[in-house]
């Protein structure tokens, strides 16, 4: 027997009485949504035991809150903002978890020569203005911000887990690859609960593993099309955040290259083993545009990049 539960609250509010839990051995599909970084999280789980879930659950949200308080770029007692406050130049221990994540970054950095950067901060504080007051950055704060962009000068500790940040006042954003890691924390949490069938989707990136209790794969919506899934899927794109700016269209994805939204449309799906991966791949892929994709798929070799037509982006 299947049962679908969906808890709109938090874990054990989930409306069920006694009487109605199901005798042990059903199935019940069990559904949670939690804000985190920014976006509507969802846990979607297939299983016999509702307390299980509960608990895996609630480890999976913590896991992505603390990852979110390692990584926030809005939150000033962030564990990237503090290390952004301090004096450039100079070695900085990190915890794993930053470590981890700005050496992946800084890796699809350099392989990309750029496309991703993870410090172009001072671009997004400025378009985040733009996006507000509806005008183009200046050429003279463009070039102020220019000078502390630059992936290059940051140092990883070869033998440590420390961060130098070489230039004065740079400022690290790690908008493009966090979200993915945080649905990564979230999948290892329940993972140690022993649940094998589960969907996480936050926004435009979404993990699944197992399938559902009717033995059908997970399905999520890519564009118009619904599609099986298992694995990781990033999708990213300017379908609903963009500004217009005169006669010109720009995105809310930066391309490290001018300090600028990007103006040529494009939507991109990856799918791959990590979602971690997938995130960071989908955003370098939109700013290097449809020629990239085989050698972004030759440099992550179990991913798959698929850039979508603007007819099919509903």
């Amino acid at each position: 027997m299947v049962r679908t539960i969906a808890v709109t609250s938090r874990y054990s509010q989930s409306g069920v009485t006694p009487e109605q839990q199901p005798a042990p051995g059903d199935t019940q599909r069990f559904q949670y949504t939690e804000i985190h970084m920014g976006v509507p999280v969802r846990i979607t789980v297939s299983h016999a035991n509702q307390a299980l879930v509960e608990r895996a659950v609630k480890v999976g949200y913590k896991a992505i809150a603390d990852l979110e308080q390692v990584t926030s770029d809005y939150r000033p007692t962030s564990e990237l903002m503090q290390l952004c406050a301090k004096p450039h130049g100079m070695p900085y221990v990190v915890s794993p978890q930053l470590y981890t994540i700005l050496r992946k970054a800084l890796e699809v950095a350099s392989l990309t020569k750029g496309a991703f950067d993870p410090t172009v901060g001072p671009y997004v504080q400025l378009w985040r203005v733009t996006r507000k007051t509806g005008k183009l950055p200046s050429p003279k704060e463009l070039m102020s911000a220019r000078d502390r962009v630059g992936y290059q000068h940051v140092i990883l500790g070869d033998n440590d887990s420390t961060i130098t940040l070489k230039r004065p006042r740079m400022q690290l954003d790690l908008g493009g690859i966090a979200k993915g890691s945080g649905i990564d924390a979230i999948a290892q949490g329940i993972r140690q609960f022993g649940i094998r069938s589960y969907l996480i989707e936050a926004g435009g990136d979404m993990f699944a593993n197992g399938v559902k209790s009717n033995g059908e794969a997970w399905k999520v919506q890519v564009g118009r099309q619904v599609v099986d899934l298992m694995g990781a899927l990033s999708i990213s794109g300017d379908a609903s955040q963009y500004i217009k700016i005169g006669n010109r269209r720009y995105s809310h994805i930066i391309d490290p290259r001018t300090g600028l939204g990007m103006e040529s449309p494009r939507h991109v799906a990856v799918r791959c083993s990590r979602s971690e991966d997938a995130d960071v791949i989908a955003t370098a892929a939109c700013v290097l545009g449809p020629k990239s994709a085989g050698i972004l798929s030759s440099l992550y070799q179990r991913s798959q990049i698929e850039f979508l037509d603007r007819s099919d982006i509903p």
